[in-house]
């Protein structure tokens, strides 16, 4: 009875092990010592797409083919020396395509004892590992993005520092390979020819990467992507030098024997300005997602901006500079063109931003009917609007809005302070100041290279006068009548121009004895006075 319960234990134990077996969801297979299948649950089917009794007497070369077989082979060997149970991931080909799977393979015994070969059990974690590997891409693309933010801190911080164009890139450069993530940042642009690349300042530059960065055709019909960000001024991307035509074979060869795998050149522009170029490269296949590419595009705005900002400030402190007189007779220009057409006189009286880019000229216009050359105006495509601000005796002021590109704004990017525009008789003069120490023939090459038919007409250098704080409020005191004077000092310090007001006109006029009428005349003629000096003095005023 015993023995016929024991039996029956056997059977049961037997049926609830086949149970679990065929209704549990991971692969179990069994192979003997020659690595031949003897057994595979029902599971198998679905994970590896084998019908389980086709897995029967085959082997993993047979099933999975040599590559898979010999990963098999190589931790399924280790379990047989140490009978030991091994845990690994492993890569399979399922339904032409390739899984991962997490495997425990264990030594199993026959029932004299002798071991009888592996039991294994596969878990399909591609959807896990791929969840994971897609977080860890977003951590280290966040990371990424707050290198590349820390750089561009760091550039707003250097110019503190009074640094020079040069300065900055290597200081872009240096932070950029320190990341580790990128292993060649430079700075360049093409020469006024297009010869070659200039100026070039990097970090993590040997003499392998100075000659690849010397053999750049730099001219502007190059398909390269480094002249073509600099030409077009949008950012290129090279994912995978390995398959990029935009760079000659040789060149791919070159690069990939220094070990850069993917890259990005980014535009340094300035407004209409393209100041040059930033290359970075890195180790890593498709190292710059749609992310990054927008963070790089921000930091060459950045660099832009801080080399507009040192080109302006070694005007402002310079104690001598060269002026320059250029000439132009393009008729495509809408100054030359209107003056011609109409026979009047244009001169720029001042310049500030607009909306979407565009900028507001204000010129002074004498020669001709307002509404001619407001009719005239409304002809030109990069002319967005026109209208007359006053009327002046024999002359008018009118406002142009302007899109496109100007010799005057690209003069002041460059570093150039304009002094003067005028144009007449179909011919626009400009004279604007750089300084002393400036490269001047490379700013006149790179102004004749966007503007082919302005012609450099005189040059001549000379000292800048000095002026104080002092000076300034000397000139300004000089501008007011008493009545100004007194008006715009009562409403300073009566709290008039606080925000709530401390005092209204009415109650800074009644404090004078003077009507509120009265009072207004005199503070706009005072505020006018000291938005004058102030412009005048701080050269926004051609």
């Amino acid at each position: 009875m015993d023995d016929l319960d024991a039996t029956d234990r056997d059977s049961e134990y037997v049926r609830r092990l086949e149970a679990a077996v065929e209704t549990t969801a991971d692969a179990i297979l069994v192979k003997d010592t020659e690595g031949r299948y003897q057994f595979a649950n029902g599971a198998t089917g679905t994970l590896l797409d084998y019908d389980p009794e086709e897995v029967v007497g085959r082997t993993d070369d047979e099933v999975f083919g040599p590559e898979a077989a010999g990963r098999l082979c190589e931790h399924e060997t280790a379990v047989l020396e140490t009978e030991t149970e091994r845990t690994f991931e492993v890569v399979l080909p399922v339904e032409d395509d390739e899984q991962v799977f997490e495997a425990t393979c264990s030594p199993y015994y026959d029932a004299d004892g002798g071991l009888a070969g592996t039991v294994c059990v596969y878990r399909n974690v591609t959807d896990q590992r791929v969840r994971e590997r897609r977080l860890e891409n977003q951590r280290d693309e966040l990371e990424t993005l707050d290198r590349i933010n820390e750089v561009a801190q760091e550039v707003v911080r250097t110019l503190i520092g009074e640094p020079t164009r040069d300065e900055i890139a290597q200081a872009v450069c240096d932070h950029l390979v320190k990341t580790e993530l990128y292993q060649v940042a430079w700075v360049g642009e093409p020469s006024p020819n297009g010869s070659k690349m200039t100026n070039v300042v990097g970090a993590g530059l040997d003499d392998q990467t100075r000659d690849l960065i010397d053999s750049i055709d730099a001219s502007e019909d190059s398909i390269e992507p480094v002249p073509r960000a600099y030409y077009d001024g949008e950012t290129h991307v090279v994912q995978s030098v390995p398959d990029d035509d935009s760079l000659p074979e040789q060149r791919r060869e070159d690069i990939l024997e220094r070990g850069d795998r993917s890259g990005i050149a980014v535009p340094i522009r300035y407004g209409d300005t393209t100041y040059g170029v930033l290359s970075v490269g890195s180790d890593r296949l498709s190292a710059f997602s749609d992310r990054e590419t927008d963070a790089f595009e921000v930091l060459g705005e950045v660099i832009g901006f801080a080399i507009g900002a040192v080109k302006h400030r070694r005007l402002a402190l310079s104690d001598a500079v060269v002026e320059l007189k250029f000439r132009l007779t393009d008729t495509e220009s809408f100054y030359v063109a209107v003056t011609d057409e109409l026979g009047c006189r244009l001169a720029l009286e001042g310049m500030a931003a607009g909306p979407d880019g565009n900028l507001l000229f204000y010129d002074t216009v004498a020669g001709a009917d307002t509404e001619e050359v407001l009719d005239y105006a409304d002809e030109w495509d990069n002319v967005e609007d026109a209208r007359l601000v006053s009327d002046r005796d024999d002359e008018s002021l009118v406002e142009f809005t302007m899109s496109g590109s100007s010799l005057v704004v690209t003069l002041s990017e460059y570093g150039a302070k304009t002094k003067s525009a005028t144009s007449e008789d179909g011919e626009s003069t400009i004279v604007a100041e750089l300084p002393a120490d400036a490269d001047v023939r490379s700013v006149v090459e790179r102004v004749q290279t966007k503007f082919p038919d302005v012609e450099l007409v005189a040059k001549r250098e000379q000292d800048r006068q000095v002026r104080t704080t002092r000076d300034f409020r000397q000139d300004f005191d000089e501008r007011l009548t008493d009545a100004q004077r007194t008006a715009l000092r009562a409403a300073y310090f009566a709290g008039y121009y606080e925000w709530p007001r401390d005092s209204t006109a009415e109650e800074v006029a009644d404090a004078l004895g003077v009507s509120s009428p009265t009072f207004h005349q005199h503070i706009r003629k005072a505020q006018r006075e000291l938005l004058g000096a102030f412009f005048d003095w701080d050269g926004d005023r051609p």
